[in-house]
C-alpha cells in the first residue's frame, strides 16, 4: 500500500493541473482508476472509451495527456 500511495503522490505532483494538485487520494481513486470504461480494439489500434455520462472526462484526459508527456529516461 505504501508504495500505491507514493505512485498516487508522484501522480499527482507531476500530472495534475495547478488548481487540483491538492486533492486527496480518495478523490483522485474516484476520479481516475474507479473508471467505467472499455478498452477496444481496432485492427493495431487499441482504444480507450469512457462512459458518456463520466463527469470528469475533460480532467482525466487532460492528467493523461500530461503523462503522456512526460519524458521517462
Amino acid at each position: 500500500s505504501l508504495l500505491a500511495y507514493n505512485l498516487t503522490n508522484w501522480l499527482r505532483t507531476l500530472c495534475f493541473p495547478e488548481g487540483q494538485k491538492s486533492i486527496q487520494i480518495e478523490t483522485i481513486r474516484t476520479r481516475l482508476i474507479k473508471v467505467a470504461s472499455k478498452l477496444v480494439k481496432s485492427g493495431r489500434s487499441l482504444y480507450f472509451k469512457l462512459s458518456s455520462g463520466f463527469v470528469y472526462q475533460e480532467f482525466f484526459w487532460k492528467v493523461l495527456q500530461r503523462i503522456q508527456l512526460l519524458k521517462l529516461e
